[in-house]
This record gives C-alpha cells, structure tokens and sequence, in this order.
C-alpha cells in the first residue's frame, strides 16, 4: 500500500487519529456545527480561541474541515484565492472554516463576498461554562478545559466568584489545594509535579497561591515567588539546597531546608538529575552517600556518566509519546532526547556492546512513533496560539512582537544558529556555562516546517507566514531580508529601526557591526551558517560533528557575540531553522530536470507524477502531506534514517521528519546581572 496521505497544505488527516478526550461536553457541543457538507464555508468568531485548542482543530480536521485564520487580509486572501476558490471553481468539494480570533472579532468586519458565501457562526467561553469567573478561566490555556469541563458538568452548585473559580481551577487542572500545603513536604511535591512537567501556572493562578501561602507565615524565609513562578529558579533552588544536603550528610554545615530524604520528593530528584535539569555535585567520598542520592553526585565521571545513560534511556522508552498525544508531549521528549544523544556519543568508548544495541533499537523505535504522529498531527500545529511560548518557527517572529510590546523591550536580537539540533544546542550551552556563570537560559522546543530545509523553513521564521505565502521564493533565501522588514513594518516598526544580517562570521563581523552602528536600531535579525557548516563538513556521523561543536563552542565566538549583544542592550533570543540526524544512504535518486529541488533526506518536485516515479523505486520513501507548501510543491522524504545518497554511505543531514531535525531548540537568554522584566 503506498505511503501516501493528501496532497493538499491544508489537508485534513482521516484515518488513524485518536481524539483529544473527545467526549467532552463543550468540544462535542462546537463539533455538531462541523459535520461533513453541512457548509463548503464556515465563517466563526472566535474572540476565546475556542477552535485553536489542540484536540479541537484535530477533529475538525478528522471531519475533513480545512481551517485557516483571517489575522492579516492580504495574506488570507492570497491563501483563499489560490488553494479554495480555484478548487470551487473547477467543481472540487472542500470544506472550509474561516476564523477571526482576535478579541474584538466581529463577523462583519470579514469581506463581503464571504459573508454572502458563508455561513455564521459566533462562539464565546461564557457560553459553556456560565457559572465559573470568565476572567479566569480565560486565563487558562485551551488544553485544560476538558478538565474545567469535566468538573463543571459535576458542579450542581451556584455561580462562583473569582476566588472560588481560581479554587476550583487549581484543584482540577493542576491538583492544587492551596489550603491544605502546610508543610514543606507538601509544597515541595507539588512544585516539583508542576515543574517536572513544564506546567506553568498562569499569573492570577501563581498570584492566588502565594497569598494562600504566605497568609500563615508557615514558609517564611523561602523564595516562594521565585519557586512558583520560574522553573529556572526553582531548579536553582534546588541545586543550592542539594549541596547543603550533601554537605549536611558528612555534619558539615546546618542541614537543608529541604526535606529531599523524604519518600515524596526524592522520588522526583533521580528523574531531574537524569534528564539534565540538575547538574550533579563533585564529592570525593561518597560513602555516606545514600544509594536513592547518587544520581545527584559525580564520584566516579566514567561510571556516573553510564549509569545515567542507562538509566536516562530505559526511562526514555518506558515514557516514549504515541500517537494521540499533545505537540508538548513531543516537545518535553525531544529535549530528554537531546540529553540522551549528548551521554551516547560523549561516552561512547566506555559503553558495552549491548548498550549501543538497546540504542540503535531505541532510535529506530523513536523514530517510527513520530513519523508515524507528524503524518497524523503535525497538520494542526500552524494554528495553535503562541501566547506563551512559539509552537512553530514561523510562529517565533510574533511571539517576539508580543514580547516587544508586553515587556516593552526597547531592543530585541533573535539569532539563527542554521542547522542546529536540540542536543548541538546543549553542548553550546555547556560551554556558555563554563565560561561564564552568569547567563542564564529558559529553553523550549518549537517545530520547524517541513520539508525542513533552509529556504523553506528559515524563510517562514523571517516571514512570520507558512511557506505557503511565499511560493515564489520557496527555493531561496534571497527575499528574507525583505520578509523581515514587512513583518516589522506591520508590527509598527520603522524599516530604518530593523536589520537583518546574514551569514555573519563571528562577533566582530562588518556588517553586523554596520548595523550595531545605526542608532535607530531596535529589533536585530542575525543569521549565522556556522554550525550548519559544521554538519555537512562531519565524516564520523553524531560522535564527529559533537567534536566539531565542542571545539567550536570553547573558542568562545557565540559567548562573545551574546555579550556584545547584551552591552549594546538587546534582549536576546536564539533558535534554528531546522535540525539534523545521521543517516544512512538507500541510494541517489539521480532525476536529473525532473528534481525542483535536492537534499538527502528529501525531494521535492512541481508535480506528483514525477514525485511517484521516484517513489516507486524506494518503497520506504514517505510522500509528505504537504502541510503548509504551495499547491506546485509535492515532497518526498527518506524513510526512517536512510538518506538519497550513495547506499551504505553515512551522512549527517536534514530535510526530513526525524525527531532531531524538526523539534530545535528556542531559547530566550538573559544575564543574572540583567534586570529582569
């Protein structure tokens, strides 16, 4: 059976798909609007985001709805015209939904050939959940209303207050009764729930609880601010308490505040020491060490360094993601991952055989699942929102616009580092920290565009679009400095205000220093090929271009470019266009014209049939969706880690859906020394 699904960007994806909690009330209530012909033009207000909630835009699109949002008019309607009115027009059946999203949508500010076309359908929060304080559940993100809605439908009591909608939403969406911790066990398992998984509570939620908290004086003395609101700071915490436990243990010094010997809370440490969220203390006598602590200490670095492997990687495949899952499911995997490719190559030469074994088999394993959940979900991702962190690359220049404005950043600098992967990241982080203690890092994950090669996915982050909108540029780079200057424009941004720089060979690069020069500066776009280079000069696969990167970390060029950046008083932010992987050759394609454009680990071409007679020729190869592409653009990626190239010939390369190429990493970086907004 070819591996094919849809060929359309906007396609939906029928078959295989497991609903998001899907019998929840206020889902089911929105989804009787959306069965299949009801309407080929659904056009919703949506001022709540109601409709971009993860599980939500997955059954539309399991129902065969195409949905694009009217955020910008000229954009809309190049998308409208181009992939639906052309399809209506020669008899083709596509229904689609049109949403306005901002918080003063009006149906009638939409043009008015789609009102005419169309049928209206507004949608608002209160609508659901009537008896709960709209202010804070407005608040929420989207993913916790099948928890709101869950308890709701068992709430047979009388409207609550603020105060009491903030009680019922800790206690069932994050397991919170702020009134009952009253002992530092009982706090520090809870923050250590919260944070183990990334949960970040919202700021009326964090504001409620520390009142509750601080209201008997039961915690005083503890930075709970800092412990409930920034997962960087609570992990600090936690590593300078550890080594007053440590010393503690040898009767050095007053004990730690923190109870970690308890059963509730160190059941958390060994998972954050080994997912790098803790670094572990150097002590020479370790004999007083308890066996449950010795994740948190580096005693023998050898040894330490496989047993963490070991134990990183068998807890890695026993919580591997499946296919119904979140993006931030894959999003927090990606990042263990990366710690777990980083110990496999660093220590190589102190692993067993059957180490490297249980790997390979690992790898293959990972990358089977997420092929399998990119095929089935990765179409949804382009509209969810942004509010807290980007979800995709092209997401990262509005998410940057937000941070502009919200924290009114007088300078912003996003750095693109082409081609660097999640645990290439960590290894430049690594020496950062080395070097100097003072920067700090508040690290995601954000998916690239696929196919995920430079012209296609590097452009949407400076076009702030899916490759979509920009079809005639889709195999260069040349147009985006223009995209970058447009998306500030839009944004109210003076052109003589905006600079891109591209290809910039260090710190002291001329045009970089050009555009520091220009006093009217205020938002920087840097564009540095260096590790990209780096991946497509590698001859030993992962292990090689690791020592290429350490190298190149410890000469100090990013540590020095980051500084400049913080004494010319920018706020900045690094990420990457796509990643990389290791991969295998299954043999060189060779199409000659037919190929619109080449890359190891895809092709693509203008038109299907010449896609298909190359795919008949590699049964392994995946015929990508294309999600996002332009109508004329048909990928066909490498399956698994295999690679278009000599067979049996092992490269390090990008283009396709492996984990390491799409999920890069985007960092926002600060001093210590910085005042922090």
């Amino acid at each position: 059976m070819p591996n094919t699904i849809g060929s359309d960007p906007f396609d939906s994806v029928a078959e295989g798909l497991t609903p998001f909690r899907a019998a929840s009330q206020w889902r089911e209530t929105i989804l009787k609007n959306f069965q299949p012909k009801i309407s080929r033009l659904t056009l919703v207000a949506d001022p709540d985001g109601l409709l971009t909630e993860e599980g939500m835009l997955t059954a539309i699109k399991d129902r065969g709805f195409d949905l694009i949002p009217f955020d910008d008019p000229i954009a809309f309607r190049y998308a409208y015209e181009s992939q639906y009115r052309r399809k209506w027009d020669t008899g083709q059946s596509t229904d689609l939904v049109v949403v306005l999203r901002s918080a003063e949508s009006q149906l009638d500010r939409l043009p008015f050939d789609l009102l005419k076309a169309g049928r209206q359908l507004p949608l608002a929060l209160h609508q659901f959940f009537p008896k709960l304080n709209y202010k804070v559940i407005a608040g929420l993100d989207r993913e916790y209303l099948d928890a709101v809605d869950e308890a709701y439908q068992l709430h047979d009591g009388n409207q609550l207050t603020e105060r009491e909608t903030k009680e019922f939403v800790l206690m069932h969406c994050f397991g919170l009764v702020p009134k009952l911790i009253r002992t530092p066990v009982h706090l520090l398992k809870e923050l250590l729930s919260l944070h183990s998984r990334k949960v970040r509570l919202p700021d009326v939620l964090a504001e409620h609880l520390l009142d509750s908290l601080a209201r008997d004086g039961l915690f005083s003395g503890w930075p709970l601010t800092e412990m409930v609101t920034s997962r960087d700071r609570f992990l600090r915490f936690l590593h300078e308490e550890w080594g007053v436990f440590l010393a503690g243990l040898s009767n050095r010094g007053e004990p730690s505040r923190v109870p970690f010997s308890h059963e509730d809370v160190r059941a958390y440490m060994d998972t954050l020491f080994l997912d790098g969220s803790l670094t572990p203390v150097v002590r020479e006598d370790v004999s007083v060490v308890p066996a449950w602590a010795l994740a948190g200490v580096v005693h023998d670095q050898r040894a330490d360094a496989v047993r963490r492997f070991r134990g990183l990687r068998d807890k890695f495949a026993a919580t591997l993601p499946i296919a119904s899952v979140s993006h931030r499911d894959w999003q927090q995997a990606a990042q263990r991952w990366a710690e777990l490719v980083v110990l496999r190559w660093e220590w190589d030469d102190a692993l067993e055989d059957a180490d490297r074994t249980k790997w390979e088999e690992l790898h293959m394993r990972v990358e089977a699942l997420f092929g399998a959940w990119m095929v089935q979900r990765y179409g949804a991702l382009h509209n969810l929102p942004c509010l807290q962190q980007p979800v995709m690359v092209h997401q990262i220049s509005r998410f940057l616009a937000g941070e502009r404005s919200r924290r009114k950043l007088p300078k912003i600098a996003l750095l693109v580092l082409d081609g660097l992967a999640l645990d290439q990241w960590l290894l430049l982080r690594r020496a950062l920290e080395g070097g100097d203690r003072g920067w700090r890092f508040q690290v995601s994950a954000t998916f690239a565009w696929v196919p995920t090669l430079t012209s296609v996915t590097r452009q949407s982050i400076f076009a702030g679009e899916p490759p979509l909108y920009f079809a005639n540029s889709l195999e260069t780079t040349s147009r985006e400095r223009s995209h970058w200057l447009r998306f500030w424009e839009d944004q109210g941004v003076p052109k003589n205000a905006v600079e891109l720089v591209t290809n910039i060979q260090g710190a002291a690069d001329v045009d970089l220093e050009s555009a520091l020069a220009n006093p009217r500066l205020s938002v920087l776009g840097i564009i540095w090929n260096q590790i990209d280079e780096l991946v497509h000069t590698a001859i030993m696969k992962t292990s090689g271009l690791h020592l290429l990167i350490r190298k190149w970390a410890t000469e100090g060029h990013l540590q020095t470019l980051l500084q400049r950046l913080h004494d010319e008083g920018f706020a900045v932010y690094l990420t990457a266009d796509h990643g990389n992987v290791a991969a295998t050759g299954i043999g060189d394609p060779r199409e000659g014209v037919l190929v619109e454009q080449k890359g190891q680990r895809v092709r693509v071409y203008d038109r299907s049939e010449y896609l298909e007679e190359v795919a008949g020729r590699f049964p392994d190869a995946v015929r990508w969706p294309n999600y996002g592409l332009p109508a004329a653009r048909h990928a066909l990626l490498a399956g698994g880690l295999q690679a278009f190239t000599t067979v049996g010939a092992s490269v390090v390369s990008h283009g396709g859906i492996a984990l390491e190429e799409v999920l890069v990493p985007f960092v926002t970086i600060t001093r210590e020394d910085a005042c922090e907004t």
